[in-house]
């Protein structure tokens, strides 16, 4: 990621909502509340990709992808696909 999560969240909240938040800090999410929805969402992402190339081996069909730092469109079998276990799920 080029930015930090916080900061990308602060980026999307305008200058006026901002300062209101400052002035009245219960509605603003903390740090904390951040990290907690962006595990969430991340583990969300994960589940699915999981989730996809299981049912692309199961079912037999390839899968396309655009992988970095090639950006070409390339079909891949998934069965070479190997997901690592993560602490999120």
């Amino acid at each position: 990621m080029n930015k930090n999560i916080i900061q990308e969240f602060r980026e999307l909240v305008s200058p006026a909502e901002r300062e209101k938040a400052r002035l009245d800090i219960t509605g603003y999410p903390t740090d904390e509340q951040i990290r907690h929805l962006r595990m969430t969402i991340e583990s969300g992402i994960i589940l699915a990709q999981q989730r996809l190339v299981n049912r692309a081996k199961r079912e037999g069909f390839t899968l396309i992808t655009c992988p970095r730092p090639y950006n070409k469109v390339v079909e891949v079998n998934p069965n070479t696909i190997v997901i690592p276990k993560t602490d999120f799920l």
